[in-house]
Order: C-alpha cells, then structure tokens, then sequence
C-alpha cells in the first residue's frame, strides 16, 4: 500500500481496464476481484495490480466480501472508486477524481458519461463549462466513496443485491435530503461502452445466478427495509469551470 486512494473493481475476461488505469503516475492503488475462468489471464492481471483474488460474484457481492474479510487494508485508505470493469477512463482522470472528491469534501460522487455512452440516467451525461453539479443521486457503476460514507452503506448492504438500487441505497445510508455531499463531476469524462460494443457483444454479468431477477431483489430489499424502492433525482447548484 502506497496511496491513501483505494480502486476497485470485479473484472472478468473481457476488459481492457490493465491497460487504461494503470501506469506509474498513479494516486491510488488498485484491489482486483477477478470472476473470470482462465489462469493466464490472472496471471496477467497478478502482475499488474496491488491485489488480486478469484471469486464468482457482481462487483458489490465481491466487494461486500473483500470489505468483510479485509477490514485492516480497507482501514489503510481515505477514498474508494469502485468501477465497472469495462469503464473506459485513463489514469489522469481517475487521478483527479480524487483530488475532486478531497477538495471538494464529497461524500459520494463520479464522473460523467459521455454522450455516446451507455445512459440510464439523463443526469450524469457530460454538460461543458461546468466543474461538478451537487446532486442526490451518483450513478452505481462508477462511484467514488469517502471512507465515511462507504461504511455506512455496507453496514447495509445486502449481498443478495446485483448492482440494481445499490445506487438508491447509497444515498438513503447517508442522508437522503443533503444537497452539497454529492455530486456529478462534469470536468471528468468516462464512457460506459453500449453492450454492442462490448468484446462478446453482452455482459459477463448475465453469468451471474439471479441477474435477470435484480430489479426485484432491490426492490424486495427496500420493501423489507420500508425504503421507497426509488426517489426523483434532483440537482442542486453548480460549480463552474
């Protein structure tokens, strides 16, 4: 461990992401749980990474399990970018969302999407001229944590989740009505690639027992927790570039 900056992601064998986030100039250190099925291709990533471990699971499920196991190294870091695997970001974006996330004091926050991206949420599309937009909602697949509001969502966090409503839950964890601890950072731009686009053409997670059920196990989960399954996402002020 050489950074205060801890990223994560759950990578399979369809991702080019040793060859984006990583070179010397690196701020963080990098936490790998690999859900592929090929030895050489662990052995590729071994080499170029803080840490590597072979587990099935979506990237909350392995990261629940690596936060649980391994709470010495996650006591060793300040700000934790969890990513999809597939993210396309080069190391000096990554390197400046934290930077963002500390000046700023975010709670929790991401990078935008371009606009040929893979989009869910109109909110998180790149906007010019603006720094970031307090917001309160960041999007599941690209989510930067400080310590503090990383661990009041996994005292939370069920296992059974895949990905769906992690994003909702974030928030309720840390304080739905707060209108300056999250945020979209605009002046950093990452794409989420469209399935078509993908190496084989659909997700790895598809692989993953109960992934077409996820909607429900979110929904089930905030039921039992009388959570509203969803809330209206709002923005608040901005800060210009």
């Amino acid at each position: 461990m050489s950074h205060t900056n801890f990223l994560f992601s759950s990578v399979g064998d369809n991702t080019n992401f040793d060859e984006l986030w990583i070179d010397d100039s690196m701020n963080y250190d990098i936490y790998i749980i690999y859900y592929g099925n090929h030895v050489e291709t662990f052995k590729k990533y071994q080499s170029k990474v803080t840490f590597i471990e072979s587990r099935k699971g979506s990237k909350f499920q392995n990261f629940k399990y690596f936060y649980d196991k391994y709470k010495d190294v996650i006591n060793m870091y300040d700000r934790f970018f969890i990513l999809d695997d597939d993210i396309i970001m080069n190391v000096n974006d990554i390197n400046e969302m934290f930077q963002i996330s500390k000046q700023y004091k975010l709670d929790i926050c991401s990078p935008s999407l371009s606009k040929d991206s893979k989009l869910s949420h109109k909110i998180t599309i790149h906007k010019p001229n603006k720094l970031l937009t307090y917001t309160n909602f960041v999007e599941v697949g690209y989510s930067l944590y400080n310590k503090n509001a990383l661990q009041k969502l996994m005292k939370q966090l069920d296992e059974t989740l895949i990905g769906w409503g992690i994003d909702f839950l974030s928030i309720y964890c840390n304080g739905i009505h707060k209108q300056t601890s999250y945020a979209i950072v605009y002046k950093i731009i990452c794409k989420n690639p469209k399935d078509n686009e993908k190496k084989n053409k659909h997700r790895e997670l598809e692989n993953i027992s109960q992934y077409n059920h996820r909607q429900q196990l979110w929904e089930t989960f905030a039921n039992k927790h009388k959570l509203r399954p969803y809330f209206t996402l709002k923005t608040y002020t901005s800060i210009n570039l």
